[in-house]
């Protein structure tokens, strides 16, 4: 088998069943192996669930819907559209009875997130040099009293070296 299993054949394979090629290629694909295992957790789940028994008044009314029908087809043709009313119905009901009284399913947990940074990239970080220029010779923040460190690097700076950096603080949020 060289494609992939289709959402009729999952089913059948999780509860043990499927032709030996189905098996063959769950054994081999990883991705239909995972969709198997997850039907197999949504069956056992299923399994577990505790089902409250229908009302009396659904038994009556099933009785009384079947012995309708009964006399229906008795009587000759139906229309086209009844079949596919009474499934629905059908349908509707198995998911009320299965649902009334049992607590919602946990969500899903979302996909994690991409990492961020606030943080510019170091090339494009012109705080960076700003910050290099305040560090002293032994890489740590001088204290501005001490004559070195931030006081002694803003002294140091032409008229011009000053108003660019005022300027740089000012564009990025720093000093209005």
């Amino acid at each position: 088998m060289t494609r992939h299993l289709s959402d009729e054949q999952v089913p059948d394979l999780a509860e043990g069943l499927g032709s030996p090629a189905e098996r063959e290629h769950v054994a081999a694909c990883a991705a239909c192996t995972a969709r198997v295992e997850e039907v197999r957790g949504v069956l056992a789940l299923a399994r577990r669930a505790e089902v409250p028994e229908p009302s009396p008044l659904y038994w009556e009314a099933l009785r009384r819907n079947v012995g309708r029908r009964i006399d229906d087809e008795r009587r000759g043709p139906r229309p086209a559209w009844l079949p596919a009313l009474a499934a629905t119905a059908a349908v509707v009901v198995a998911t009320i009875a299965l649902t009334v009284g049992r607590p919602p399913a946990p969500a899903p947990s979302a996909p994690p997130l991409p990492a961020w940074s606030a943080l510019p990239p170091a090339a494009d970080d012109v705080s960076l040099e700003v910050l290099e220029g305040f560090a002293t010779a032994d890489g740590s923040l001088g204290a501005i009293d001490e004559g070195r460190g931030v006081g002694a690097f803003l002294a140091g700076l032409s008229d011009e070296d000053y108003r660019t950096l005022a300027d740089s603080l000012r564009g990025q949020g720093g000093v209005s």
